[in-house]
């Protein structure tokens, strides 16, 4: 398979963005002047492009405005996924109003039913890495044959009528994946054979992910659903010092029961074991990437015990907290 890639970097202005887009869709009829982006504004860092297959389009990104930018273009028909890692992506508007952005680590799916004119805008100084995918109706019609029939609906339903926003539930996979694309670890051939795999992955598990929770929402309902996730996100606000689950349960107008069984069937975990995983994926972070101790960061994640975290560390990784040398030695330095 041959695939067309682009990568920008240093300092340039969003036309040059567009120009490297037209580049890779250049076997395409022009079509009308519907198309046509009109945009202004210059950004700092870098971005890549990359064609994997006639109909799917990955990009990934680490962007700062320079300053006030406003981007303007007409969205055609299509799926746009995107998951933000680290920093902000400006204010998003299309012609039915100002699109909620998702959190960061959430991967957002945005279905047009037909062309929009859309907007962002970003502030200067404003930075954002994100990945992103664009699916075209193009590529389920040539893939119907090896395609789920579930993940063809899925599209159908996403390119039919309106505006559709939705964001999936928070997955390690999807952001270890978007890292990648991300760190870009291969150059060449390889490269092009890495970046194809990690979007291929990140679409067929993002579609996983959608039919999961469609199902969810069907069986719970809008209200409970929403509530759960509005639970999590109040989670994820404060780990260290979570609201106890009375009190979640008051905040997001759910009983007790509720809540605990919509979050284990949404996220299959208790709300305590999502709090503890969540605690050590960021503490294993701040020892393996941050250089922190092992005492120090279960300290810094709300472990009081050092004793308590090396062993709630070792069932959850399979490994002692040692992610640089010495970090074992100071479980004991603290009380």
């Amino acid at each position: 398979m041959q695939m067309r890639s682009r990568l920008i970097e240093g300092e340039f202005a969003v036309t040059d963005i567009v120009r490297e887009v037209a580049n890779l869709y250049l076997t395409h009829p022009a079509g009308d002047t519907g198309g046509q982006r009109a945009l202004d504004g210059e950004f700092r860092g870098w971005m890549w492009m990359e064609q994997v297959q006639p109909g799917l389009l990955g990009s990934a990104c680490d962007l700062t405005a320079i300053r006030d930018t406003t981007i303007d273009r007409t969205i055609e028909r299509s799926i746009m996924l995107a998951l933000l890692l680290r920093g902000g992506n400006g204010q998003f508007r299309t012609e039915t109003g100002i699109v909620p952005p998702a959190e960061n680590g959430c991967m957002q799916i945005l279905g047009f039913g037909h062309a929009q004119r859309c907007s962002r805008t970003l502030r200067a100084g404003e930075q954002g890495v994100r990945v992103g995918l664009t699916i075209s109706p193009h590529l389920a019609e040539q893939f119907a044959i090896a395609m789920q029939g579930a993940d063809l609906d899925l599209l159908d339903m996403l390119t039919s009528g309106g505006l559709h926003n939705l964001t999936l539930p928070r997955s390690e996979l999807l952001i270890q994946l978007s890292a990648g694309l991300i760190d870009m670890p291969y150059r060449g051939p390889l490269g092009m054979l890495f970046r194809e795999s990690a979007i291929t992955q990140i679409l067929f598990h993002s579609l996983q992910l959608l039919r999961q929770d469609q199902a969810l929402l069907r069986g719970l309902g809008r209200r409970h659903h929403d509530a759960v996730l509005h639970a999590r996100t109040l989670l994820d606000a404060d780990l260290t010092n979570p609201p106890g689950t009375l009190e979640l349960a008051r905040r997001v107008g759910l009983n007790r029961n509720a809540l605990q069984a919509g979050f284990k069937a949404m996220f299959g975990a208790t709300i305590f074991g999502y709090v503890r995983d969540q605690r050590l994926a960021i503490a294993r972070i701040l020892i393996e990437e941050h250089g922190l101790g092992a005492a120090e960061a279960g300290y810094r994640v709300g472990f009081a015990s050092p004793s308590a975290f090396a062993a709630a560390f070792r069932r959850r990784f399979g490994h002692p907290p040692t992610g640089t040398a010495g970090n074992s030695a100071d479980l004991t330095t603290r009380h």
